[in-house]
C-alpha cells in the first residue's frame, strides 16, 4: 500500500520488555536475548524504556543500564528508540542528556503528565523546547491512557514542521483519531506509527509507516509478516495475521496486570531468566500462567 508520509523510518519497532532479576536489577543477559530475538524476527528497530519496558517503574539505574545494554547489543544493526519519558519538560531534558552520553540517536518523549496539561499549547511548547534543546532525533509519543492527555492531530501536524521531529507514535487506540492524523500528515517529513496492537493491520493498510506493538517484542515475526502483507497490498493476509494477534492479546488480560503477562511471555519463550515485574505489580497465579500458555498455543503466532 502507498505510504502517507515522506518519513524515512518504517516497519515494526517493538517496545521491548526490561528483564529483571528477583531483586529488581537488570537481567542483562536476558535483555541481550530479547534484542537478538527481535532482530532475528525481522524488526526494523527496537524501543527501549517505553511502557512495556516499565520506564516509569524501574529504578534510575535500571533505566540507564537498559539503554546502555540495548544500544550495545544492537550494535547499529537497527535503530534504537530510547525512552526519555518523564513528568515535565525539564526532567525529560535531563533524561535526554544522559541518553546522549550513552550514544542514543532517537529519543522518545510523551507529553508531560501527573499535573495534567490544560491545553494543546502546553504540549506544543513542551516538544518545541525538547526539539530545540537536543541534538538527537525526537519521536513524539501519544499515549493518553498513561498521560491523561491526548495529542491532537492538529498538534502533531504542527510538530511535524520541526526538523528533528522524525516520528509520531500514536497509542490512543482510537481509530478516528489515528485516521485524522494520517490525513493531516499526508506528505509530511516524519513517520507515523500505530501503537495499538488491535489496529496494526488497519493502520498499515491505510498507509501508516509501521507499528510499535508491545507483543512484537515476544512475537516479532507475526507483526513483520503483517507489515509485509500490508506493503504488498495483501489485505486478506494482513487481516488473517491480525486475527492471530487478536487471539494472543487475550493473554494480556489473563492476570490482574498486563505487565505481569508480558514478563511471563518473555520468560516462557526463554528470553528472560525470570518473569519478575516491577514492584508491586501483582504476580500471576499458576492457573493464569497455564491460560497464557494455552492462548499462545491456540493463537498460531508461533507457527
Amino acid at each position: 500500500m502507498k505510504k502517507v508520509t515522506k518519513g524515512t523510518l518504517g516497519g515494526i519497532i517493538p517496545p521491548i520488555i526490561t528483564p529483571l532479576t528477583r531483586e529488581g536489577t537488570l537481567d542483562e543477559a536476558g535483555l541481550r536475548r530479547v534484542v537478538d530475538h527481535c532482530i532475528a524476527g525481522g524488526v526494523s528497530g527496537v524501543f527501549a524504556m517505553g511502557s512495556t519496558g516499565e520506564a516509569m517503574r524501574t529504578s534510575r539505574q535500571v533505566w540507564r543500564d537498559t539503554l546502555r545494554v540495548t544500544l550495545d547489543q544492537t550494535a547499529g544493526r537497527v535503530p534504537v528508540f530510547c525512552g526519555i519519558v518523564d513528568t515535565t519538560t525539564e526532567r525529560a531534558l535531563e533524561n535526554a542528556k544522559e541518553a546522549e552520553q550513552l550514544g542514543a540517536e532517537y529519543l522518545v518523549a510523551t507529553s508531560p503528565f501527573y499535573i495534567q496539561n490544560t491545553c494543546q499549547g502546553e504540549i506544543l511548547r513542551h516538544y518545541e523546547k525538547l526539539a530545540a534543546s537536543i541534538g538527537q532525533k525526537l519521536v513524539v509519543y501519544n499515549i493518553p491512557g498513561m498521560t491523561n492527555t491526548c495529542i491532537a492531530p492538529e498538534t502533531i501536524a504542527e510538530l511535524a514542521k520541526i526538523d528533528n521531529v522524525v516520528a509520531f507514535k500514536d497509542s490512543s487506540a482510537d481509530w478516528e483519531h489515528f485516521q485524522r492524523c494520517l490525513y493531516l500528515l499526508e506528505g509530511a517529513s516524519l513517520s507515523i506509527f500505530n501503537g495499538a496492537e488491535e489496529l496494526c493491520a488497519a493502520a498499515m493498510v491505510f498507509g501508516a509507516d509501521g507499528c510499535v506493538p508491545g507483543l512484537g517484542c515476544v512475537f516479532p515475526k507475526v507483526f513483520v509478516e503483517m507489515y509485509k502483507a500490508a506493503q504488498a497490498g495483501d489485505v486478506a493476509g494482513a487481516s488473517a495475521l491480525q486475527r492471530k494477534v487478536w487471539h494472543v492479546r487475550k493473554s494480556l488480560s489473563a492476570g490482574k496486570s498486563w505487565l505481569s503477562a508480558m514478563k511471563y511471555l518473555g520468560c516462557h519463550l526463554h528470553l528472560s531468566g525470570t518473569d519478575q515485574a516491577s514492584f508491586p505489580i501483582e504476580p500471576l497465579t499458576d492457573a493464569e500462567k497455564a491460560r497464557i500458555d494455552r492462548l499462545v498455543q491456540e493463537s498460531g503466532v508461533l507457527d
